[in-house]
């Protein structure tokens, strides 16, 4: 018998989304990192409002919420020659928009990588079932018909110990060793670009004023700095396009920083960190192999453009610890993990074509003005850097989990920003409030079991009844919509098979008084299968 069920390597906030949702199933985590603490040089700063659902499951939203930018802050992109020149290019960013919205429960967040892992950490040290573990590396990694096995090497101490556990989970970021352990490798595109990372702590409202936004890009002649608010008073990030790969100085970083204010003034500028990066999108050949599987930006790296590579591996963590949780309890056979990477494989490759494309025309956009060109059209195309809510939260899995859908795909003028809600399989389950003071969404019902959602002229009794019938296979529950209070997009007597990631399996329309069992059960993963 394995020591552990599940190791996790690295404890970003991918690693600890994965633990905590194994958890939240029961089952144990072993979670090692080599660092000595969690990140003190954050990459990711955008949580859209799928994973701030994942925050809120986790009991953590409001305090991710709270260390997040206001909407003064996230309503606009903006870009100009320097912070004190009116802008060239005002562009709303409604995915941004830290504002109620009527399709989830949950705001998105602008706010930054340190206090996402800070909050889901306070959940983790608390959980009985994680067993956290800094200053630990692995040094090799192997697997067998049965197991994992891992020895690791305690930084500080340089002592080893070999633990062994039933899957291995990689969410050692971007650089991970993992990959090579699985025979796979990063099939990334360099970009022709080089990107110094800073860090720092400064006093910009003289020069911000009422051009507040949640990316400020300036153009001076030594070349294109992104500023970026992490607080919304003094903590920033900038990116300094440099053109080489090495880091170059403080003093000309601070040099560089200066001269695109605006202004002649000695401004104080506390320079915490500097970290050098080349953006290289791209996935790997495959996400797993035996019993080792990899997590977030191990498996697929998208440009940072619009947030889009974090966030698709908290929706990647989310559809697999289900799976994995489900086959170590005995419930479903291990072939239903193949199903994680045919199902996020194609989201993730989507997600990373799109940063892509809109940083391509973004770039095109600042280059044609510092020419002095007409660069209306760029603009128009630039929209998309922060309007893409059907990107996120319209995305479609396929799988044998999943039944086909009967009806065609929905048409939309621009595929990417015109989201609605829909009951679709394959789709995220929409979200409606189940009571009057609107504090608990339907999205509250699912994360553990299947749900069976039934509305509210339905025989929920029978369905209830119909599913204690069934010999056996994973948990299911059955759950009825109030009659009392609105339930569109879902249909007052139709029936809905929702997963444990709140992924639609199945749905019968105008289902009425029937308990079709037939239409419901193949979607329902048992042994058997």
């Amino acid at each position: 018998m394995s020591d552990v069920p599940v190791c996790v390597i690295g404890c970003g906030p991918i690693g600890l989304a994965a633990s905590l949702l194994l958890s939240r199933h029961g089952v144990p985590v072993l979670l090692v990192e080599r660092r000595s603490e969690l990140n003190t040089h954050p990459r990711s700063r955008f949580v859209d409002a799928n994973t701030m659902e994942l925050m809120r499951e986790f009991g953590v939203e409001k305090m991710v919420e709270d260390s997040g930018l206001g909407p003064d802050w996230t309503a606009y992109n903006r870009w100009a020659v320097d912070l004190a020149t009116t802008p060239y290019a005002e562009l709303e960013s409604p995915t941004f928009l830290s504002v109620p919205g009527p399709d989830s429960p949950c705001l998105p967040v602008m706010t930054v990588q340190d206090e996402v892992e800070k909050a889901m950490m306070t959940r983790v040290v608390d959980d009985p079932s994680i067993s956290m573990h800094f200053d630990t590396e692995v040094v090799e990694l192997t697997q067998s018909d049965v197991e994992t096995t891992l020895i690791l090497r305690d930084t500080r101490t340089d002592q080893r110990r070999t633990v062994t556990s039933t899957y291995t989970l990689g969410a050692d970021g971007p650089g991970s060793s993992t990959r090579a352990v699985i025979g796979t490798t990063l099939e990334g595109s360099p970009q022709p670009i080089h990107m110094q990372d800073v860090i720092f702590h400064a006093d910009l409202s003289p020069y911000v004023g009422d051009r507040k936004g949640a990316l400020l890009y300036t153009q001076p002649s030594a070349g294109v700095l992104i500023f970026q608010p992490l607080d919304g008073v003094r903590r920033w990030r900038c990116q300094v396009s440099t053109g080489q790969p090495d880091l170059i100085s403080e003093k000309a970083i601070r040099t560089r920083i200066l001269a695109s204010l605006g202004t002649s003034d000695d401004v104080e500028l506390d320079i915490v960190s500097m970290r050098m990066w080349q953006p290289t999108p791209g996935a790997t050949t495959r996400f797993s192999h035996g019993r080792i599987f990899l997590v977030g930006d191990a498996a697929h790296v998208s440009v940072p453009t619009g947030g889009l590579g974090n966030n698709a591996g908290f929706s990647g963590a989310r559809n697999l610890a289900w799976k994995l949780a489900y086959v170590l309890r005995g419930l479903v056979p291990a072939s239903i993990l193949d199903t994680y990477e045919e199902e996020h494989k194609p989201v993730a490759l989507e997600r990373i074509e799109y940063g892509v494309a809109t940083t391509t025309v973004m770039g095109r956009m600042m280059l044609g003005h510092r020419a002095g060109m007409d660069v209306s059209e760029h603009i128009e195309g630039t929209k998309r850097y922060a309007d893409y809510d059907y990107l996120l939260r319209g995305y479609e899995l396929s799988s044998e989990l999943i039944a086909p859908n009967l009806e065609p795909a929905p048409e939309f003028v621009d595929p990417a920003r015109d989201f609605r809600p829909l009951v679709r399989n394959g789709w995220r389950a929409p979200h409606v409030w189940v009571d009057d003071a609107e504090t608990e969404s339907v999205l509250d019902w699912y994360g553990n079991d299947y749900v069976l959602l039934v509305g509210p002229e339905c025989d929920a009794e029978s369905w209830q009844v119909a599913m204690a019938e069934l010999p056996g296979g994973v948990p299911i529950e059955v759950r009825r919509l109030p009659a009392e209070r609105p339930v569109a997009p879902y249909e007052k007597d139709g029936v809905v098979l929702v997963r444990p990631d709140a992924v639609i399996a199945q749905h019968l329309s105008h289902a009425g008084g029937t308990t079709d069992l037939s239409a419901v059960t193949p979607y329902l993963p048992t042994m058997a299968h």
